[in-house]
């Protein structure tokens, strides 16, 4: 049953159905692998298809929007999808789906700091908050501020990275659970006048970049990707949204290079075992946007195991 109201909408689904029909005839009984739950919105509606659904996320706040009532096509986990899909044997699933962007549920609920402005909660950005440490506790384990510098410019590309490192490493060495009204306030001080008209964009990145290194979200990325595509069946199909430069970039040269014929056959032949069917990212329509502010930034790429 669920507690907590569900305001995070899934990003570019109707096109993921129609690719998995177009490639499926007909598109009866597939499994599928839905690695990032989120509020459930990918999965509801692999199930109203009749589809088998193997979900997990890392979230506990997932858990407030499982399918009410037990049911023999879904299965759920709370685990990070690198984990959780190596526990499968291979060829098992026939899809294999990633949303790589941030929940709306996270922001509206999670009290875990993962919005600049939400000043009283603590900086912790983990996605699951009872592993490893939070946000501010890594900083502060941090040699030196420039290493934290380092961490921001890598993850974000944000250019004041090496103004704004020293400031946020001094707080989180001062005061223990520092909260985000601390680091917005500290950070405005150090943001000079002439960017201060792009300081939503600054503190977007800055959020960005420490939480991906909190989550290791490109560490647990790069497994899953070296994990997915022995789990599919042949035609089987690798679907993944990024939301931004860097995930995609990394996404995108993985699925290139298993493109790439691997093989050579007893005649000579180069083998090929993947198909790239996306050689650009296919993105949101206008109405989704409009209707989705959240999914102008999505792209979506998808990789096919032929045989």
């Amino acid at each position: 049953m669920q507690h907590l109201a569900n305001s995070h909408a899934p990003v570019l689904l109707d096109k993921i159905i129609n690719i998995i029909q177009m490639n499926f005839q007909p598109p009866n009984d597939l499994v599928v692998f839905d690695g990032t739950f989120g509020g459930g919105g990918y999965t509801s509606r692999f199930l109203e298809l009749g589809w088998q659904v193997f979900a997990c996320d890392l979230d506990p706040l997932a858990k407030n929007y499982l399918p009410d009532g037990e049911s023999s096509c879904f299965h759920f986990e709370q685990n990070n999808f690198a984990d959780y899909i190596f526990t499968f044997p291979d060829s098992f699933f026939d899809v294999i789906v990633l949303d790589l962007g941030f929940s709306s549920n996270q922001l509206a609920y999670s009290q875990r700091g993962f919005s600049y402005f939400n000043s009283e909660e603590v900086l912790d950005l983990r996605y699951n908050p009872y592993m490893g440490l939070s946000a501010w506790e890594k900083i502060r384990s941090l040699p030196s501020s420039r290493d934290l510098q380092k961490i921001l410019y890598q993850y974000s590309g944000e250019i004041l990275s090496s103004r704004l490192a020293d400031p946020l490493y001094n707080l989180a060495k001062k005061y223990p659970n520092l909260t985000v009204g601390q680091v917005v306030t500290e950070l405005t001080k150090a943001i000079p006048k002439k960017w201060m008209r792009r300081k939503p964009a600054i503190f977007s990145r800055i959020w960005q970049a420490l939480r991906i290194w909190v989550n290791d979200e490109f560490g647990s990325l790069e497994k899953f990707l070296n994990i997915a595509p022995s789990k599919l069946k042949p035609s089987g199909l690798l679907m993944i949204v990024c939301f931004h430069s860097l995930e995609d970039k990394l996404v995108t040269s993985f699925m290139r290079h298993m493109a790439k014929p691997q093989e050579i056959d007893e005649f000579g032949n180069k083998q090929q075992t993947f198909k790239l069917l996306t050689r650009k990212a296919i993105t949101p329509e206008v109405v989704e946007i409009s209707q989705n502010n959240r999914s102008r930034s999505a792209g979506l790429r998808v990789l096919q195991k032929l045989g």
